[in-house]
């Protein structure tokens, strides 16, 4: 199942958590599979997918089925060290973005085998990109909410950047 928040108050006014359900209830609510959303995109769609829990045998398989087994266009993202290493146990080339709130997370990145690293926009700044890029990193954050800091829409030195609410109208303006 594809949900980001712990519970399912803010996007299907379900004051409930998502571990309490089943899939089927899941999937009553609205709540859309890996499958189906993959089947929703396009092929060209860059989708980070980020695992909270470590990655089941469908995980692999419908990522295979969908993306073929490169898993084209598809990031693997985590903030836990021991989830990525199990994709890349199972799938040693497929795309791996560690996931980090702090400058001392973001060092264990190239000791992980990571191609990228999606970091909190605090941390952003002119020389931890260099040095991330210098490094061979792709380099994504998360996220712009409002004008402070949209003119990191607009730095191609960024792989990606998420974006919500009055940020994407900031982003828009700032990559115009």
């Amino acid at each position: 199942m594809i949900v980001h928040d712990e519970t399912l108050d803010r996007l299907y006014e379900v004051p409930r958590r998502v571990a309490e359900l089943s899939v089927q209830e899941l999937a009553a609510i609205g709540v859309p599979t890996l499958r189906e959303a993959l089947a929703a995109m396009p092929a060209n769609t860059l989708i980070d997918l980020e695992l909270k829990e470590g990655p089941s045998d469908a995980l692999f398989a419908d990522i295979a089925e969908a993306r073929g087994e490169s898993a084209e266009g598809i990031v693997i993202s985590s903030f836990h060290p021991a989830i990525l290493r199990r994709v890349e146990e199972r799938a040693p080339a497929w795309s791996r973005w560690l996931n980090a709130e702090t400058v001392a997370e973001a060092q264990h990145v190239t000791g992980l085998g990571c191609v990228g690293l999606s970091v909190a926009m605090d941390l952003l700044n002119d020389a931890s990109i260099g040095r991330w890029r210098d490094e061979g990193l792709e380099v994504a954050a998360w996220t712009l909410r409002d004008v402070q800091g949209a003119a990191w829409a607009s730095d191609p030195r960024l792989t990606a950047l998420c974006v919500e609410g009055e940020g994407m109208v900031a982003a828009r303006a700032a990559t115009r």
